[in-house]
């Protein structure tokens, strides 16, 4: 079961550091940079971004320690599918993690699966019971901007019956994990091995689905592969509809209409026999890669940068990945269908040095 609790957070001064160690902490930060809050409470956290289409956006969320546990609590009646303790039933996966970031490296392992500067397990509320809009707020205790011009504001919230509201709608939310699958990977896996008494904890950033407003960017696909330019054409057009891509400037792939496939000096886009709508780029990437058989697979964000590894090694192809869809990524998590590892990235995300979190272990 997991429940939504409320916090004194340790977090850098910002009025001594700048947004480099709010990106980036060290593992082992200055005491004498850090803010403890005295009061115990919700921190509401707000980012104001630029789009890539350039325009202006915002959204908000709650942070909390989200806390994990085999015990059956006031949440155990709320899920939809089942009665089941497990907090896989109310944490729903969008996307597969790839298996060497669930690891353990000592038996010793904290209850809190988090040190400073990892940032937050992030949530989204299917239900959408959170409505972070509705929160009173008063002066704020940080604003800062980033070096990708984000402004990150945020306010704590201290009062006896928003903390209770905020507690009750977590708690019966089940939450589409958008960014910190390892770690949540992690805590389940602790908790399968321990003792029904034990607690997992864990930083988390909450927001409902339905007034989501962060932008959802694509990972794009990078691999070797043994066969040459005629055995992978033969391949694709054999399992679907492939077409040269004519306009072969990087600037253009990104308003592709269909993932665009890059190898050598080609490019073609590549669709599903008989349009279905419902295979992602996402899915189709993996289709592509196991049929060529894909080795040391890279996932990149910039296709300039993709671009520049096929060209450089005959090789390598390179796909071209639309952004999912909410629909899409809803899809897969209700489904309990994950995507392929890799197949999302939220942006921008709460900057790791503004929360750290109530514990240090310094």
């Amino acid at each position: 079961m997991h429940r939504f609790r409320p916090l004194a957070s340790y977090r850098y001064d910002t009025t001594l550091v700048g947004p480099d160690k709010l990106t980036s902490p060290p593992a082992l930060p200055v005491l004498g940079e850090l803010v403890h809050d005295k009061n115990i409470g919700f921190y509401l956290y707000q980012m104001v971004f630029q789009d890539l289409s350039g325009n202006s956006r915002q959204f908000e969320g709650v942070f909390g320690i989200l806390e994990l546990s085999h015990s059956e609590d006031h949440s155990s009646d709320f899920d939809p599918y089942n009665s089941s303790p497990s907090p896989g039933d109310h944490l729903l996966a969008h996307e597969h993690t790839i298996a060497s970031g669930t690891d353990m490296t000592s038996d010793d392992f904290n209850s809190t699966i988090s040190r400073p500067g990892t940032g937050p397990v992030w949530g989204i509320s299917v239900q959408n019971l959170i409505k972070v809009a509705t929160i009173q707020r008063g002066p704020s205790l940080a604003s800062v901007t980033d070096k990708s011009g984000t402004t990150h504001k945020l306010w704590q919230i201290t009062t006896k019956e928003e903390i209770l509201r905020i507690e009750s709608a977590v708690g019966h939310s089940q939450l589409i994990i958008a960014d910190g699958h390892h770690r949540i990977a992690r805590a389940i896996k602790r908790l399968a091995i321990s003792n029904t008494e034990n607690t997992v904890r864990l930083p988390c950033f909450v927001t409902d689905f339905d007034s989501l407003q962060a932008e959802i960017r694509p990972i794009h696909r990078c691999f070797k592969t043994q066969l040459d330019n005629d055995e992978v054409m033969t391949k694709l057009e054999q399992n679907f509809i492939v077409k040269r891509y004519e306009d072969t400037s990087d600037a253009s792939f990104g308003d592709a209409h269909a993932l665009v496939v890059l190898f050598s000096e080609n490019a073609f886009t590549v669709s599903p026999f008989g349009g279905d709508k419902q295979t992602n780029d996402a899915v189709l990437s993996q289709s592509i890669a196991r049929l060529v058989g894909a080795r040391s697979t890279q996932y990149i964000t910039d296709i300039e940068k993709l671009r520049e590894r096929v060209n450089s090694d005959p090789t390598k192809i390179g796909l071209v990945n639309r952004p999912l869809t909410l629909d899409q990524i809803r899809l897969a998590a209700l489904s309990k269908n994950p995507l392929p590892p890799k197949s999302t990235m939220f942006y921008p995300k709460p900057l790791p040095g503004l929360v750290f979190g109530d514990r240090l272990h310094l």
